[in-house]
């Protein structure tokens, strides 16, 4: 058996009774496993096209299925209680994101485990930590716990390398995110991440430091990629 860690929410239609019947499913298609859920949680929708705010919870499951067949039977849960996928970050009935899978880390075309932004998304930490508390991030080295107060502190220190293109400026990012504090930082030097939460890199894939903490900003859409960081980091969530 191993124990995985799935993120939960949704956005449309009754969302506490799609989390139940999506529990449900899971333990009847999966015999074997054991689904123990978080409370809930209410987020900011994140993505220009997301809508309304979401429930978010989080299941720790103890399953004999190996990472893609579990990955399958999520995806199996989602289609049967109405998930369409129409539209990248829009809103959804139903959520099942693979966070973790013991402590293995998959790189594949289908699945990346440990999931390559849990480790800064609020809505995402919060159920986790209140399951799983002393759970050691694979790659970070640190326990969700720990992952959760790095972000969960105000203001936000977020440091940032790189040039920004013309799209977007830094002051508009902290008119937007008052609750952010900016510090240009030299990814060159080894102390340069300490006292920061996260770090935002404007330059090319390449050159990308090689610190986790460090988000590399994608070309073709690189201002909602900070809004959607931002808001994921520093935008509380309430439990409900």
């Amino acid at each position: 058996m191993v124990q995985a860690v799935v993120a939960v929410g949704g956005n449309v239609g009754d969302v506490r009774e799609t989390l139940r019947r999506a529990q449900s499913l899971i333990e009847q298609q999966d015999p074997a496993s054991d689904v123990r859920p978080a409370e809930l949680y209410r987020s900011v929708a994140m993505g220009a096209d997301a809508g309304d705010a979401f429930l978010n919870s989080a299941w720790v499951l103890e399953t004999s299925l190996e990472a893609l067949e579990l990955l399958n039977l999520l995806q199996r849960v989602e289609n049967e209680l109405g998930r369409t996928r129409g539209v990248r970050w829009g809103p959804r009935t139903l959520d099942l994101d693979l966070i973790f899978y013991g402590d293995e880390q998959i790189d594949c075309p289908r699945l990346s485990v440990p999931h390559p932004h849990c480790w800064y998304r609020q809505f995402v930490l919060a159920p986790v930590a209140s399951l799983v508390p002393d759970f050691t991030h694979p790659v970070f080295g640190m326990t969700i716990r720990q992952l959760y107060e790095r972000i969960a502190r105000f203001p936000l220190p977020v440091g940032y390398a790189g040039e920004p293109d013309n799209r977007f400026t830094l002051s508009s990012i902290t008119r937007a995110f008052p609750r952010v504090e900016l510090r240009r930082v030299d990814p060159s030097i080894d102390s340069a991440m300490a006292g920061l939460s996260l770090a935002i890199w404007f330059g090319s894939c390449d050159s990308k430091p090689e610190s986790p903490f460090w988000l590399h900003v994608p070309s073709n859409d690189g201002p909602q990629f900070v809004r959607d960081v931002l808001t994921a980091a520093c935008v509380n969530v309430e439990r409900v």
